[in-house]
């Protein structure tokens, strides 16, 4: 009778034999997915080691091969895959920078040798307990995202049925950290004035850059990417078409894809604002396009940026003050004279406008009026 022929990655009956004393071969036939079976033996002082030994080799066969993803593909293997499913599908190099941390810091050290079948629900919420408590609210949701994109990538390809990402708990921010408030509108003048009389904002040229992202309500990265060539002088408006972000080995770059597709806008500014990108540009335009760069006329670093911020907080009164404050106060701006959440989402670039609502929005109640509205409420403070 026939042997019965063996399923793609999977092998038979695992033969040994002592070939000489102290000397033991393993052997076993596997079926690759090229449809081929082979031979794989390995060879060591024991029996149970050589067993062992082609195990481990008939696990990771089918991986340094370069074969299609399978269950017995480690998720050390899938993260490099992933990475490269990214990279080929266009996504930003910040964003593919985000990931490749995950995967790198996190995922390949603690639990790389998983196999995807192994990769069960207990598991991964074990770890991503472990990367909250260890590492913070933020690399745990990376982590998590991380996570689903490769086992997304795992089912797509067959090596399993379901994305176990799925049922984990969702990852939330510990009791009493919130995010950044909003400063009430009576507070301006005295935080303005704060800030424009600090000493080290004043020697590293960022007060305007704050200026500029209050009325603008632009991310951080946004603002300190902004170059002439994206500004309309004439129709008073700014668009936003790149990031500066920090790439490994290349440092601050200045990536000309925005953070979502909703990030691709085009910004009504008030009068005033626009006064002031047109004398920053009189005065920086024998050096430099750009609006905002450092003293030195480079790209600026946005998280050193959120540093000279956190540096002074204490000292003003304001402890809980971020880069991203301008943004939710500009949010709530708006919100204030009553536009909807899809009239602030496109203001500030979100793709849902329940994003808008749920997080920076009080309560939600007419974009071209946009900038006419910022005019008003910031008069006199830019």
């Amino acid at each position: 009778m026939a042997r019965p022929r063996l399923e793609i990655g999977t092998y038979g009956a695992i033969n040994t034999v002592e070939i000489h004393p102290g000397k033991w071969r393993a052997r076993a036939r596997y079926r690759s997915s090229d449809g081929k079976a082979r031979q794989i033996q390995k060879v060591a002082p024991t029996r149970a080691k050589a067993v062992s030994m082609l195990k481990q080799s008939l696990l990771r066969i089918e991986d340094s091969r370069g074969g299609e993803l399978k269950a017995t593909t480690t998720l050390k293997v899938l993260g490099q895959r992933f990475l490269e499913d990214r990279r080929d599908l266009g996504r930003s190099e910040g964003t593919i920078e985000t990931y490749g941390y995950a995967v790198t810091a996190h995922i390949t050290p603690r639990i790389g040798d998983l196999a995807v079948a192994e990769a069960k629900p207990d598991k991964l919420q074990k770890f991503l307990t472990t990367v909250h408590r260890e590492a913070g609210h933020g690399a745990a949701k990376n982590c998590r995202s991380t996570l689903s994109g490769m086992m997304a990538l795992a089912v797509r390809s067959g090596a399993i049925a379901r994305n176990p990402i799925r049922d984990l708990e969702r990852i939330t921010q510990p009791k009493g950290k919130k995010g950044a408030s909003a400063i009430a509108l009576e507070e301006l003048p005295g935080l303005m004035g704060k800030l424009r009389a600090a000493p080290s904002l004043i020697e590293q040229d960022t007060v305007e850059l704050f200026d500029f992202m209050l009325a603008s309500g632009w991310r951080v990265g946004e603002a300190c990417a902004l170059d002439a060539s994206s500004i309309d002088f004439g129709a008073g408006t700014a668009e936003v078409v790149a990031t500066n972000v920090r790439i490994k080995g290349r440092g601050i770059v200045r990536q000309p894809v925005p953070k979502t597709e909703a990030a691709w806008r085009v910004t009504p500014l008030p009068e005033p604002t626009m006064d002031l990108l047109r004398i920053r540009h009189e005065r920086l335009r024998e050096y430099t396009t750009l609006l905002f760069p450092t003293v030195l006329m480079r790209l600026r670093d946005p998280s050193n940026t959120q540093r000279e911020l956190r540096d002074i907080r204490d000292s003003i009164g304001y402890p809980d003050l971020s880069t991203h404050t301008f943004r939710k106060t500009a949010a709530t701006m708006l919100d204030r004279v009553g536009m909807s959440a899809a009239e602030v989402a496109a203001f500030l670039g979100h793709a849902k406008p329940s994003m808008t609502q749920d997080v920076y929005m009080n309560t939600l109640k007419g974009d071209a009026r946009a900038g006419a509205v910022m005019q008003q409420q910031l008069e006199g403070l830019i």
